[in-house]
């Protein structure tokens, strides 16, 4: 009996010890890091999150893990044995386990599909050491300050619907500001990337300090206004269009800008919904051209929220009170009632071109989808 009672007493004893050694050693010349092959990607794409953890010291770590709160939007192609997760409707818990020898460095790579448009943070992590026995131990939170942004899917010009894909091909092949057989001059119009410098004003650009040109009296730009429409119900005819669709409008409107300004010419923004959190003012971007353009519009597109900011109703009115001419707009909505296509047309009888980009679909009775 006194030989049990000494077993057990020199187990604890040495079960204490060895806790006390990984609890005080454990994250000594330890160190974690995270990082993904991307931080901008378009919905539908994936991303590798690649975690490395390095044990440089003499002590083994049998037992290690990082948990780590994820949106749960993101989800993991393969589910491995040494990893958990624990989905929940807005958060995923995300535990990878690891054994670590000593003088050693692990990098392990997670796949993730990215199906949602949306601005994910992931802030923090947390690394438990455990023991020999594989009873956790002590614990370390650390901030990692990550965001993983996902813009709209870009569709490809022949996705669009007949009648919007030969406007957008007839408003990017209008006459391209670098060409030069137009006899008259018309004025002055700032720089842009792809002009000839013969059509440089120099005295206009001295005076001012911007680099100016000449404009062609017979130049149109290839510019683009698209405004996409944030409301989902159409009120006249008690219709309601889902989340999905709206998310397929938001994919329309990415792929425009991003056609016209991959034809070098110049796409703006009007949203009517809301940006993020606590902004409240519609969305306006000028029409500019380039990358960077691109770049902040998806920016912008990936925080747009389907809440009406201001009925659609109210924005044409907008539009037809600043009295602009020679504007090219695509609108992209689900609905567009008598009002509506009424004020479309006084925005047509003030010089501007508007093309209709209905995404509201009904089932019929055998089945197809037909527009509203």
């Amino acid at each position: 009996m006194a030989a049990i009672v000494w077993v057990v007493l020199l187990m604890t004893v040495f079960y204490s010890v060895q806790r006390l050694v990984f609890n005080l050693l454990g994250f000594k010349a330890l160190t974690y890091s995270r990082s993904f092959s991307a931080l901008r990607v378009h919905a539908g794409q994936s991303v590798w999150m690649n975690e490395t953890i390095a044990n440089r010291k003499r002590m083994p770590l049998p037992w290690l893990r990082v948990e780590s709160m994820l949106p749960a939007q993101l989800v993991f192609r393969q589910r491995e044995a040494d990893m958990a997760i624990h989905r929940g409707d807005r958060l995923q818990n995300h535990a990878s386990l690891f054994s670590v020898p000593s003088y050693t460095e692990i990098v392990r790579k997670h796949e993730i599909i990215c199906p949602q448009r949306g601005k994910y943070r992931m802030d923090s992590y947390t690394i438990t050491v455990g023991d020999w026995i594989g009873i956790p131990g002590k614990s370390a939170s650390h901030q990692s300050g990550g965001e993983l942004v996902v813009y709209p899917a870009v569709k490809d010009i022949r996705d669009f619907p007949l009648d919007a894909r030969k406007y957008l091909q007839s408003v990017r092949s209008m006459a391209s500001p670098i060409m030069e057989n137009h006899p008259h001059v018309a004025g002055i119009r700032p720089y842009r990337e792809g002009d000839s410098f013969r059509m440089v004003n120099w005295s206009a650009t001295a005076k001012t300090g911007q680099l100016l040109v000449h404009k062609r009296e017979t130049m149109k730009d290839n510019d683009l206004t698209i405004i996409l429409n944030a409301e989902l119900l159409d009120q006249e005819h008690n219709r309601r269009i889902t989340a999905e669709q709206f998310e397929e409008a938001l994919s329309y409107a990415a792929s425009a800008a991003h056609y016209i300004i991959s034809g070098g010419g110049k796409a703006g923004f009007i949203f009517n919904g809301l940006r993020g959190e606590g902004v409240t003012e519609v969305y306006r971007a000028p029409a500019r051209a380039g990358a960077a353009q691109m770049e902040a519009l998806l920016e912008a597109m990936a925080e747009f929220r389907p809440v009406t900011a201001l009925g659609l109703t109210y924005l044409l009115e907008q539009l037809i009170a600043e009295r602009k001419s020679g504007m090219n707009y695509l609108l992209i909505t689900a609905f567009a009632d008598r009002k509506q296509t009424g004020l479309v047309a006084a925005l047509r009888s003030q010089g501007n071109t508007v093309q209709l980009l209905r995404t509201w679909k009904e089932e019929t009775a055998h089945g197809r989808k037909t527009g509203a």
